[in-house]
C-alpha cells in the first residue's frame, strides 16, 4: 500500500484505529540530515510503564500494555512515495470501537459545538469592542470639554458631571429655550404654576404646563421629557431662568450619566437551583441530544436541509392538532390572546437550604472535643448525683433529732395516781 505522503499514511492507521477502537502514537522517526527516512507508529499502549500517582490520589490508572500493534512506514527513494512495509493487527489488551471517540485522540468538535464556540468568540469581539468604545469614550470626557451653548450656571453644572453623549442632548435643550416664553398662570405661597408657549412655526404655538416649589426645588413640566430620558426639557429650564435658579436640585443630575461614574464589568457566578419539572428537563436533553445529530447530517447539503424543513413542519403541525384535541379548545393566535387565556401566576419553588454538615469527613479534633465535653458532662452528673444524695440523708436526720413530741397532761382522776400522756 503507497502513499503520497507521510501524513496521509498516519492519516490512514489513526482512522484504522479509531474503527478499531484504540489510539496511537509515533514511537520513533529515522532521518537523514532534514528527510525523513522511515517511521514507527504503535499504540498507544506499547512499553511496559505504570502511573507514578498513587491510586488512592488518582483512581483511573494509566498503564502500558506491552502491545505489539504497530506498523512501519518508509519512503521509495526511486519512486519518492511511502510505503507500509510491515503490519501488527494483534492487541495485548481489549480494544472498544463504541468508545473510540472518548479517546484523547478521537476527539472531534460536533457541528453544534463549533457554531457554539463561534457564537461566543463573535459576542466576545462585539463586548471587546464596545469596551474600547466605552474606553475611548470616557478618556474623551475627562481630557476634552464641549462649550456651552449659552452663559447659563445651570448649562455649566450639567456641562462638568454629564458625559459628552448626554451633554449634547442637554444643549438641544437649552438651545430650544430661546423659542419658548414663560408667563405665569397662579402663585401661592411657595409653589407657582407657569404657561410656556414654544414656538414651533411662524405662527404655531404649543402651550405647556409647568409648576414650580421653591422650598422643595422642584419643577414638573407637563412634556415629562425628564421622566423619560432623563434630563430637563426647555420648558422646565426656561421657568427656572424666570425664577433665577442658579443651581439645580442634585436629584436632576441623574449618577448614571455622570462621566465619573466607574464601569464594573464583573463575572457572577449563580448556582442552578433544582428543576421545577425533572422528567419535562429529562426529555428536553433528550430531544436536544438527537436533534444535534439530525442537524449536523442534515447540514451537509441542501437537499437533505430542505428535507428536515418539511419534516419539521409536518411534525409541528400534528403536535399543535394533539396538544389542542387534549386541552379541548384551539390555539390563539396572539391578536386573540388575553389575560384570560393566562394561566394562574404561581409563587417561586421554595429554596432547599443547606446548613452545616452533620460529618466534616471525621475531623480528628471535632471528636476529640466531643469526647471531652462528653466526659465533663458525665463527672458533673455524678458530682451533683452525690450531693443529692448526701443533702437528702442530712435533711433525714436533722428531721427525726428535732422532732419534737407534743405532751398532753390530763387531770387525774380520783383514786389514779399515774400521770397521763
Amino acid at each position: 500500500m503507497t502513499f503520497t505522503t507521510l501524513e496521509d499514511a498516519g492519516k490512514f492507521y489513526r482512522n484504522y484505529a479509531k474503527a478499531a477502537g484504540f489510539s496511537t502514537r509515533v514511537r520513533c522517526t529515522n532521518r537523514k540530515g532534514n528527510e525523513i527516512k522511515n517511521q514507527l507508529i504503535t499504540c498507544s499502549r506499547e512499553g511496559k510503564w505504570r502511573s507514578k500517582i498513587s491510586p488512592t490520589e488518582k483512581t483511573n490508572l494509566t498503564a502500558g500494555f506491552n502491545c505489539p500493534a504497530r506498523i512501519y512506514i518508509h519512503t521509495l527513494k526511486d519512486v519518492g512515495a511511502w510505503i507500509i512495509s510491515k503490519v501488527v493487527l494483534d492487541h495485548s489488551h481489549p480494544c472498544c470501537p463504541s468508545k473510540a471517540e472518548m479517546l484523547k485522540q478521537h476527539r472531534e468538535l460536533s457541528m453544534s459545538i463549533r457554531r457554539t464556540i463561534e457564537n461566543n468568540e463573535e459576542a466576545d469581539n462585539c463586548l471587546r469592542s464596545k469596551e474600547q468604545a466605552e474606553r475611548e469614550s470616557d478618556a474623551a470626557d475627562f481630557h476634552t470639554v464641549i462649550p456651552c451653548a449659552t452663559k447659563s450656571s445651570i448649562e455649566a453644572q450639567f456641562q462638568d458631571a454629564y458625559t459628552h453623549a448626554k451633554f449634547r442632548e442637554v444643549l438641544a435643550q437649552f438651545r430650544g429655550k430661546a423659542n419658548c416664553i414663560t408667563r405665569l398662570k397662579n402663585s401661592a405661597l411657595s409653589y407657582s404654576i407657569y404657561e410656556v408657549g414654544e414656538q414651533v412655526s411662524s405662527s404655531i404655538f404649543n402651550k405647556f404646563a409647568v409648576t414650580y416649589d421653591s422650598i422643595a426645588a422642584e419643577v414638573k413640566c407637563q412634556c415629562l421629557l425628564f421622566e423619560s430620558r432623563g434630563i430637563l426639557c426647555r420648558h422646565a429650564l426656561s421657568v427656572l431662568s424666570f425664577e433665577q435658579v442658579s443651581q439645580v436640585s442634585p436629584r436632576y443630575i441623574l449618577e448614571r450619566w455622570s462621566k465619573k461614574v466607574k464601569r464594573r464589568y464583573t463575572h457572577i457566578n449563580s448556582s442552578h437551583d433544582e428543576p421545577l419539572m425533572e422528567p419535562r428537563s429529562k426529555r428536553f436533553d433528550q430531544l436536544v441530544f438527537r436533534s444535534q445529530n439530525i442537524c449536523e447530517f442534515a447540514s451537509e447539503s441542501e437537499e437533505l436541509t430542505a428535507i428536515l424543513h418539511r419534516a419539521y413542519d409536518n411534525i409541528m403541525a400534528e403536535m399543535e392538532s394533539l396538544k389542542a384535541k387534549r386541552k379541548g379548545r384551539s390555539f390563539l393566535s396572539h391578536e386573540d390572546a388575553n389575560l384570560e387565556s393566562v394561566n394562574e401566576l404561581q409563587s417561586p419553588p421554595r429554596i432547599r437550604t443547606r446548613g452545616r454538615p452533620k460529618n466534616r469527613l471525621g475531623s480528628k479534633l471535632d471528636k476529640q472535643i466531643a469526647n471531652a465535653t462528653k466526659k465533663k458532662k458525665t463527672k458533673v452528673l455524678s458530682e451533683i448525683n452525690v450531693f443529692d444524695a448526701a443533702s437528702a440523708a442530712h435533711s433525714n436526720s436533722n428531721q427525726y433529732q428535732g422532732h419534737v413530741m407534743n405532751y398532753q397532761l390530763r387531770v387525774p382522776a380520783a383514786g389514779d395516781n399515774s400521770l397521763g400522756v
